[in-house]
């Protein structure tokens, strides 16, 4: 199996050529400019609308078996705070 050397691909200087030539600042660090990526929408508006009514349906039963049923998710204790303070 062969490997190939990649240290000197980028071939030498072209005379002119001021592609990658950026501004330094005070300590000669260059400057890039900004990036500034395109949002990508991976749902649907509609699709998106949909699923967040329907986490805010889930969370809003949570809470009302929360209030319900106490205030902890376990189910393994048969008791509540107030019945401790007693």
């Amino acid at each position: 199996m062969s490997k190939i050397d990649t240290q000197g691909m980028s071939g030498g200087r072209v005379e002119g050529c001021m592609d990658n030539v950026y501004p330094k600042d005070a300590n000669g660090n260059p400057i890039y400019p900004p990036f500034n990526p395109t949002p990508i929408p991976l749902l649907e508006p509609k699709l998106r609308e949909e699923l967040k009514e329907l986490i805010n349906e889930v969370l809003d039963e949570r809470e009302y078996q929360k209030k319900l049923n106490g205030p902890y998710d376990v189910h393994e204790y048969a008791y509540r705070l107030d019945e401790l303070q007693e």
